[in-house]
């Protein structure tokens, strides 16, 4: 399940169905870009392992443009300290700080 997301029409908690399980409008786009989204952090993560932080940085920005997301500024924050910038690197740590709050 997809924490915080909601059925655009009726603001039921989503559980990845393809439908909505209370309208059952259908919820296929909201599916397949929540699916994009986390190939995508699992190819930042990916990039980190390989030594590649210019890479997962890019990709799990790319990400947060689907949906911001306390895994993807933390992934963020840790491609940024191996580029060895840490104001970058701060500020994705707080990003993550503030969407672990909500």
């Amino acid at each position: 399940m997809s924490a915080g997301l909601r059925c655009p029409v009726c603001r039921a908690e989503w559980t990845d169905a393809p439908q909505c399980r209370r309208c059952r409008a259908d919820l296929a786009l909201l599916n397949a870009v929540e699916s994009e989204r986390r190939r995508l952090l699992a190819r930042a993560g990916e990039r980190l392992r390989e030594g590649r932080p210019a890479a997962a940085l890019t990709l799990a920005e790319q990400a947060a443009a689907l949906r911001p997301t306390v895994e993807g500024s933390q992934l963020a924050a840790v491609a940024q300290l191996l580029k060895r910038n840490f104001a970058a690197a701060w500020h994705s740590y707080q990003q993550a700080q503030g969407a672990a709050s909500r």
